[in-house]
This record gives structure tokens, C-alpha cells and sequence, in this order.
């Protein structure tokens, strides 16, 4: 179980840097929709952790949030004012086996 960015393995990763939109929204980039599944309307889980997000495709029933039309997904304000994420901030996104890690752009 993933419980920070810690627990990835870094010879798995394979990142993107994205920018938050005035939404409060993040492109998830279309090499990433393909190999995880991820089509209009489907249903993601967003998990909050200490040091960013872990995205996963929701495979079933239940509450989750949803991809739009454009591939993009919608932070939740809670999590952006936990993990200090502002409108236009770079994100580095990495794509896991089975979704995908999130986190602010350290400079």
C-alpha cells in the first residue's frame, strides 16, 4: 500500500509536469488515460496523502469523481490547501502499474 512518494519504487517511475488550471483542475496526459483505461466519465479515486495524491481507476460502484471530456480531473479543494497546491502550480505526475502519483513540483 502506498502511503507516501516514498513507497514507490523509483526504477518504476516515469514522470510529467502539468500546471493546475484557475479551476483548480489538472490535465492527465492522453499516454496516461490509454495505459491505465481511463476514458470520458470514468470514475477515479483520489487519495490524499502527506506528501501528494494517489489517483486510481474505480473499477466499480461506489462514490468516486470523475475523468471529463478533455481528460482532466478536478482537485478537491481540500486536498490542494493540504498539500499547499495553488492555482497555476506545477504538478509532477507519475504513472504507477495501477494509477498514478501526483505531487507539487519541488524546485
Amino acid at each position: 500500500m502506498i502511503k507516501s512518494f516514498a513507497d514507490i519504487k523509483k526504477s518504476d517511475l516515469r514522470g510529467m509536469v502539468r500546471r493546475v488550471d484557475n479551476l483548480g483542475r489538472i490535465l492527465v496526459p492522453k499516454e496516461y488515460r490509454k495505459e491505465l483505461g481511463l476514458e470520458e466519465d470514468n470514475k477515479i479515486e483520489l487519495t490524499t496523502l502527506p506528501d501528494g495524491l494517489l489517483v486510481l481507476p474505480v473499477r466499480g460502484d461506489g462514490p468516486a469523481r470523475r475523468i471529463d471530456a478533455l481528460g482532466r480531473i478536478n482537485i478537491p479543494v481540500g486536498a490542494r490547501r493540504a498539500l499547499g497546491i495553488g492555482y497555476y502550480d506545477e504538478l509532477e505526475m507519475f504513472l504507477l502499474r495501477d494509477g498514478m502519483f501526483i505531487r507539487k513540483k519541488i524546485v
